[in-house]
């Protein structure tokens, strides 16, 4: 089978699960098994690899659920952190933050939009905290969802069990131990209080994932007059399929491209009324912005020496020199033992390529990212190593304006069809406000 042709089979299937898991009234939009993103290993993804391969998904599952365990008894309580004010805000902005994000007075500079939260009085910042340093002041309009780090504790083990026997939605023991579950189930208990009277929309930047659908379900079924906003923040990998569309998704989605708008509407269950195109405000026009030269490597990978062996093939089959690119970890994994072994590896494999011949301006981009599509958009010579082509290659058949070349089964080069149809770049700097419009 094509690869194409097995990526829209995944999707049938992925579609059928979620009809039938509906229909038998599971939560869908709240348990971990139906976060379908293969750029985080969770119960959805293993069923995607179950459907690739019986064994691979039950070695997986196995995987994914001895660090659920083992998470589940090192994590602390969930708590929220909020000064209290009777300020009615108009606009709810859901976010995630880290302790860099915060200036010393406590002011969040939101990187999706580009803006500070001082500036916008109007605004009120829900916002998940990453990572266990809480910033001295708080400002009025930012709440903090963070998680108290503990040492072991069988509290939320124990309630797992309980939950598990008492269910009669469909919810197993697996579902209630899964992090992406219990977030879910604590925002969605929670976050009445941050809906005031005047609240007429709740912005955020949408993935799929089980807290995000959680908060869209519940305001929707507390207020149907609050708008719920979500949009793409960067490009989806080549085969989004935890952008389905399912409960709990929000009203509307805003995509940043044609191209997105088409893969939405024609494969992901989006109807065209509840999908808007605007520029991006995260990915901006910019001469700062240099991703040429470079190899990107993804958050996750599986095999190093898989990612060798296919930059080896592309050298000697291009016949090109690839000694001068730099290599670029993602931001997320800079402390990964993992990730740090492979740049020595790919380091001591592209010292050996030093053949004459160089391409200006190439890039290669390894696994599951969205950032090839960037590049591509940004004029780079693009290269996908893919591990798994059918979840990470991009397609003419499901993005539209894009033309792939295939030089192994692992290996592709990209061109555009047309500029500007697979990101539009944000100019305006208030090009947010948009967004709540």
């Amino acid at each position: 089978m094509d690869i194409i042709s097995s990526q829209i089979i995944l999707i049938k299937k992925i579609k059928s699960f979620l009809k039938k898991s509906e229909v038998k009234k599971i939560p869908v939009f709240k348990l971990g098994r139906f976060y379908f993103a293969p750029f985080s290993k969770s119960q959805g993804f293993a069923k995607i690899i179950s459907e690739q391969n019986k064994l691979k998904g039950l070695v997986l599952n196995l995987e994914i659920f001895l660090k659920d365990i083992y998470r589940i008894l090192f994590l602390g309580q969930f708590k929220i952190i909020k000064n209290s004010n009777k300020k009615n805000y108009k606009n709810i902005i859901v976010n995630w933050a880290s302790s860099k994000d915060f200036d010393k007075n406590g002011n969040f500079k939101d990187k999706h939009f580009y803006t500070y939260s001082k500036n916008n009085s109007d605004i009120f910042w829900v916002l998940i905290l990453i990572g266990d340093d809480i910033p001295n002041k708080i400002p009025d309009n930012i709440a903090l969802i963070l998680n108290e780090k503990k040492n072991f504790n069988l509290k939320f083990l124990w309630d797992a069990i309980k939950k598990s026997l008492k269910s009669n939605n469909g919810s197993s023991f697996l579902d209630q131990i899964s992090y992406f579950t219990i977030l879910a189930n604590f925002v969605y208990k929670n976050i009445d209080q941050f809906i005031y009277k005047n609240t007429q929309k709740i912005l955020m930047p949408y993935e799929g994932q089980p807290f995000q659908n959680a908060i869209f379900k519940k305001i929707n079924n507390t207020n149907k007059k609050i708008k719920t906003i979500g949009f793409l923040h960067s490009f989806p990998i080549g085969l989004p399929l935890n952008l389905i569309k399912r409960d709990g998704a929000p009203k509307k989605i805003i995509v940043s491209s044609d191209s997105q708008f088409y893969c939405l509407k024609q494969f992901l269950g989006w109807k065209s009324n509840e999908i808007k195109i605007l520029p991006s405000t995260r990915l901006r026009i910019s001469k700062k912005v240099d991703m040429k030269n470079k190899v990107f490597l993804p958050i996750k990978f599986e095999s190093s020496d898989k990612i060798i062996h296919n930059l080896n093939i592309l050298s000697d089959k291009l016949d090109i020199n690839l000694s001068n690119l730099q290599i670029k970890n993602h931001p997320s994994c800079i402390k990964s033992k993992k990730h740090i072994k492979l740049i020595k590896k790919i380091k001591y494999a592209l010292a050996s390529h030093n053949k004459k011949k160089i391409i200006k301006n190439l890039s290669i981009f390894i696994g599951a990212t969205g950032s090839v599509v960037e590049a591509l958009e940004r004029n780079v010579y693009t290269i996908h190593i893919c591990e798994n082509p059918s979840l990470e290659l991009y397609s003419k058949k499901l993005w539209k304006f894009i033309q792939v070349q295939r030089i192994n089964n692992y290996i592709y080069k990209y061109d555009t069809i047309a500029r500007n149809r697979l990101i539009k770049f944000g100019k305006n700097v208030n090009l947010y406000k948009k967004y709540l419009h």
